[in-house]
């Protein structure tokens, strides 16, 4: 009687093929993908500060800022952009009166705009100060830790020039 040889069945060789495909495919999709889940970093060094409990105006500097925004990458359908980046901005903080602090930006000045924005001052005490500046395109908001001098800048754009998208801001800064 003759021996036939084993012949290795077709079905189980095909599902080796596309399994060993898949796992090829998976690992390729994670390694181009990688930096897509990467978190950035920055840190920026910064004087010491004092308490500016007892002030009404204060001088602020940015130390850190951030934005984020729809991709204007068009091979992203569905992808955000962000950045962060060693801060720029100057900052001019008035408490008004007890209701209004007035805020000029570095950028209004170097326009040759005299007259700052006028926001609502929410809470004001010894520890903290908090106002908020809104339109129909733009919220914008700044909390002052009053025991350091340390402040948050946050901006947020319902639909920003040129992208029909929404944007986001902070700018960490420094106030004396």
């Amino acid at each position: 009687m003759e021996e036939k040889p084993i012949k290795p069945n077709g079905k189980k060789k095909w599902t080796f093929v596309v399994l060993a495909i898949l796992v090829v495919g998976l690992v390729g999709y994670f390694y181009a993908n990688r930096n897509s889940q990467i978190a950035n970093n920055k840190s920026v060094p910064f004087p010491l500060v004092s308490s500016v409990v007892n002030n009404t105006s204060f001088a602020c500097e940015s130390l850190l800022s951030s934005g984020i925004i729809s991709s204007s990458d068009k091979n992203l359908t569905n992808g955000i952009e962000g950045s962060v980046n060693k801060g720029t901005d100057k900052v001019a903080l008035n408490i008004k009166d007890e209701k209004t602090l007035t805020m000029q930006t570095g950028a209004n000045v170097s326009a040759g705009i005299a007259k700052g924005d006028d926001m609502a001052i929410i809470q004001n005490d010894k520890n903290k100060l908090m106002a908020v500046w809104f339109n129909d395109n733009v919220t914008s908001t700044i909390v002052l830790n009053k025991s350091n001098g340390l402040a948050v800048w946050l901006k947020g754009n319902s639909s920003f020039p040129m992208y029909d998208a929404p944007y986001g801001s902070i700018i960490y800064m420094v106030c004396r």
